[in-house]
């Protein structure tokens, strides 16, 4: 491999090549597999990329992403071949959304992740987890295919803490929140589906994200209970400040919250219509809670802001174990809105 942008470096043993990486700051802060000439070339070979060939470019940043760098990235994440098309599906994913935004990601400050929800027969193929601890540590599909994502923004557009990454707390979320939609044992219509795509469409749902919060409905008997639950969490939800403009939820339904929501006949549509309804706060309340500039005026009281502008902007999605009552509430920071993309097995 040779090119100006490529340098091999040598090391005695594999130990010292992943403490080589840490000094080089290559890293997300847990070790990294070596980015090896022959790695690099199966991952790039298994897609039919040319190394050379350009992803994309950050404006703002004056940055390409190069397939190799991509590549490269995605073996150290340690990712198999058969994952890279996910990973450079959710880059072209954010490029065609707004390159820019690839840079605001991490410069924010109330430390955004992505989100990269999976749908389609690729799930199975790769083994992803889309039911029990879906969004735990322990699978390698869901664990490296979203750390991949962090290190080519850390490692090719600089984002790394303290310098262009400006998260105030930080986020777990930016390790990965990657997983699948459970269509085998959904009562609805698969989420791309919903989106326009075949049910044999395999496709990558991509969105800059707020941490997951965990929602428990274990006692409420009526559909409306636990949907009464989802919109308290929205309308309480810390990123307030954002209601109405532009903001998207995903709300990851738990196979027993389906299993009842579906028992009782509610339908996606009618599920959107009823909580963006009742997901909402007073214009006084957030103007308390500092979330809105300014004193309370006569109205404040009375004027209802919601979570969400539409019910469009609540996206469903059934996955989750079979051991609970409970649900996963993701907020979409306006930042990237949920983009949906057909991955792409060849890139040639």
């Amino acid at each position: 491999m040779t090119s100006l942008r490529t340098h091999v470096h040598s090391a005695p043993d594999p130990l010292d090549t992943i403490e080589e990486c840490y000094r080089r700051g290559w890293t997300d802060g847990l070790p990294v597999v070596p980015p090896t000439p022959d790695r690099v070339s199966a991952m790039l070979d298994y897609v039919g990329l040319d190394r050379r060939r350009v992803l994309g470019e950050v404006p703002v940043r004056r940055r390409t992403l190069t397939a190799e760098q991509a590549a490269a990235n995605a073996v150290m994440a340690g990712c198999l071949p058969e994952y890279f098309p996910i990973v450079l599906t959710t880059m072209q994913a954010l490029f065609d959304h707004d390159p820019n935004c690839i840079h605001e990601l991490s410069a924010v400050t109330n430390s955004t992740g992505v989100l990269i929800l999976i749908n389609g027969p690729i799930r199975q193929n790769i083994g992803l987890n889309c039911t029990d601890n879906l969004l735990s540590p322990g699978n390698r599909a869901n664990s490296t295919i979203g750390r991949a994502l962090r290190l080519i923004l850390m490692n090719v557009f600089e984002q790394r803490p303290g310098i262009l990454d400006r998260g105030c707390m930080g986020s777990t979320a930016k390790y990965s929140v990657c997983f699948g939609e459970d269509e085998e044992n959904s009562p609805w219509t698969p989420f791309h589906v919903s989106r326009g795509f075949d049910p044999e469409d395999s496709t990558v749902t991509v969105a800059s994200i707020q941490d997951p919060e965990l929602i428990g409905n274990r006692y409420g008997i009526e559909g409306e209970s636990v949907m009464d639950s989802i919109a308290d969490a929205m309308a309480s939800h810390g990123m307030a400040t954002y209601f109405g403009r532009g903001i998207q939820w995903f709300w990851i339904v738990g196979h027993w919250h389906a299993e009842s929501l579906a028992r009782q006949g509610w339908e996606r549509p009618a599920m959107q219509k009823y909580i963006q309804q009742e997901a909402w706060r007073s214009r006084a309340q957030l103007k308390r809670l500092g979330a809105i500039r300014g004193g309370i005026v006569p109205g404040d009281d009375a004027m209802r802001v919601f979570a969400a502008a539409s019910p469009e902007d609540i996206h469903i999605i059934k996955a989750g174990g079979n051991s609970g009552m409970y649900s996963e509430l993701i907020m979409n920071y306006y930042g990237v809105l949920a983009t949906t993309l057909k991955i792409q097995e060849s890139w040639s």
